[in-house]
């Protein structure tokens, strides 16, 4: 039986890590994105299962640790998943945009327990209070933790969100892929206090690395714009190495790794650095998604031809093992009860 600490460390871990997921260059998706804290290297339970979005297979299969062949499939109401991410009581939410909705299922549970309907639903993100946050179209609804209809709906600025995350502040940080820009609200709020341009291009995925300094993956751009809290014009711009990446994600020690679906690699950069020191390749192909566990071992989803999730122990850039059985077209990576 996981605790409620455990639980916690998984849900802040997925949400954590931003990606833009599986639906193609021009309409990409997002797995969950939720934190409270800027650091998106959170300490992952090592009991915690590996969740996989799989939008070739219209499911989500559930890993236990090392295991590499699924404990369960989950796949009544799900439809092409772009993004699961946990509540602090192990409940999932899955993001269905074929089927306008996002299922929440019991920690455990195979069925789902309800389904709001939302446009195109591509990021998920909750708040301290639990409370549920769906980008999707124009719009970011915010549901109240059991809810069905919109608490408040985010509009001003919104166009294709695809990834969510929160400031150490609360703040709430919106990617919008459509719109060229990341904008920010107040907490708890629908104002718009901030929008963050020029060199943002594409955004599909944010994160923040333990100073507070945001990182915006510019997709098709490829580049990683990085600016310093409350800033709007970057400290420094990231581009070499860089090929339609899809994910970044950061290690215990502030490396940031970035997976790049055109040319199948994962790089590799140091804090504070433009150039990469590293390069994933063995095992990588067409990487979409990207999550550590509590250990430190990198957890990389391949879309084809790959069709897997290749698993590197730490500083490694060779395979440890390789999770093929019930994968196929993975879009996110969560880890949960």
């Amino acid at each position: 039986m996981k605790t409620l600490v455990s639980l916690l460390a998984a849900s802040l871990s997925a949400a954590l890590l931003a990606a833009c997921g599986g639906l193609g260059a021009s309409t990409p998706a997002a797995p969950s994105s939720s934190a409270l804290v800027p650091n998106p290297t959170h300490h992952v339970s090592s009991d915690a299962n590996l969740y996989v979005a799989n939008a070739g297979n219209d499911s989500v299969t559930v890993y236990e640790p090392s295991k590499d062949s699924p404990i369960r499939t989950i796949s009544q109401g799900v439809n092409h998943p772009s993004a699961i991410i946990f509540d602090r009581s192990g409940n999932m939410f899955v993001a269905n945009p074929d089927h306008n909705n996002v299922r929440m299922y019991p920690s455990g549970g195979k069925k789902p327990l309800q389904a709001i309907h939302v446009a195109s639903p591509s990021a998920l993100a909750l708040d301290a209070s639990g409370n549920l946050y769906v980008g999707g179209g124009r719009a970011v609804e915010v549901y109240a933790p059991g809810a069905t209809s919109p608490l408040r709906t985010i509009s001003d600025g919104i166009a294709d969100p695809v990834a969510l995350v929160f400031g150490a502040s609360g703040k709430l940080y919106v990617a919008n892929y459509g719109g060229n820009t990341v904008t920010v609200y107040a907490p708890g709020s629908t104002r718009l206090i901030k929008t963050i341009s020029g060199t943002v291009s594409t955004p599909c995925a944010l994160a923040f690395d333990s100073s507070g300094n945001l990182y915006v993956d510019n997709q098709l751009d490829n580049t990683i714009a990085v600016f310093k809290p409350g800033a709007t014009k970057p400290l420094r711009v990231i581009g070499d190495g860089l090929d339609i990446p899809r994910a970044i994600a950061f290690d215990s020690v502030g490396n940031l790794y970035a997976a790049n679906s055109e040319n199948s690699t994962v790089t590799i950069y140091p804090r504070g650095k433009t150039s990469p020191t590293g390069i994933i390749t063995d095992g990588i192909s067409a990487p979409w998604a990207l999550e550590f566990d509590g250990a430190g071992n990198l957890y990389v989803a391949n879309d084809a031809p790959g069709q897997n999730v290749t698993v590197y122990p730490p500083g490694s850039t060779s395979p440890q093992r390789t999770i093929q059985y019930g994968v196929s077209s993975p879009t996110a990576l969560a880890f949960g009860p």
